[in-house]
């Protein structure tokens, strides 16, 4: 027999408040999967957006230390290739194992376009802009300034 005064609750499941605390875990955590795998391929984007500028200060470096005129070649929108002048070929670029750059996020437009630099660095007199999908990136007139 139960004593008289004794409550003793039986109840089974979950309170509200334990319900809201679960669905407010679960909103959270499945925000951030989402923040991160949307901004992968913007990320991705950007990181060839580097490694653009990087082959172009490549090519104005070797231009300033042969004392000759190297270049980039955009042929497409998706890919380009290093090339010097004064032997007329394509040469590889740093980290690559093809002589032509294929980029997978990003995309060049206004192609074919050729950018070459002169013994000095400078790619002439007029600045130069290569539109992408991603960003603008700017060759300055004369001083060959990449930002």
């Amino acid at each position: 027999m139960k004593p008289a005064n004794s409550s003793v609750s039986n109840s089974i499941g979950f309170t509200l408040l334990e319900v809201i605390a679960v669905l407010l875990l679960i909103s959270i955590v499945s925000a951030v999967a989402i923040s991160k795998t949307a901004s992968t391929e913007s990320e991705q984007a950007l990181s060839e957006v580097h490694q653009v500028k990087a082959h172009l200060r490549y090519a104005q470096s070797r231009a300033m230390a042969d004392n000759a005129a190297w270049g980039i070649y955009y042929a497409s929108s998706n890919t380009y290739w290093l090339f010097e002048t004064t032997g007329g070929n394509r040469k590889l670029l740093p980290g690559q194992t093809a002589d032509t750059v294929t980029l997978a996020y990003l995309t060049i437009t206004g192609t074919p376009q050729t950018i070459t630099f002169d013994g000095y660095g400078s790619p002439g007199a007029n600045t130069l802009v290569i539109h992408t999908s991603s960003t603008n990136i700017t060759v300055t007139a004369n001083t060959g300034y990449i930002p």
